[in-house]
């Protein structure tokens, strides 16, 4: 249980920078587990463009019902600094 804590709060943070990446769409106050839910439709890149870029980086995600929306799951094999090196990826897939 405590480490699931841990994963929802990474999860938060990880809402919290994407929040702040141009092009993309989140609303962080709705993330409440360890998934957390975005969409890059306004980044003008498509979404298997947005999972090769990050995959570079060694960051993984999965798209989810729309043709531009992504999801991302923190978890017990994210390390430490996974967050940071998940929304640098991301900086550097849509920038």
């Amino acid at each position: 249980m405590e480490r699931l804590a841990e994963d929802h709060a990474n999860a938060k943070r990880l809402a919290e920078g994407l929040a702040q990446i141009r092009g993309i769409a989140i609303d962080p106050r709705e993330v409440e587990t360890n998934i957390v839910m975005f969409d890059i439709g306004g980044t003008g890149i498509s979404r298997a463009e947005f999972f090769g870029r990050i995959e570079e980086k060694g960051v993984r995600m999965s798209g989810r019902l729309t043709a531009t929306g992504v999801r991302a799951v923190t978890h017990l094999d994210i390390p430490k600094d996974g967050v940071e090196r998940a929304l640098g990826a991301v900086r550097g897939a849509v920038g």
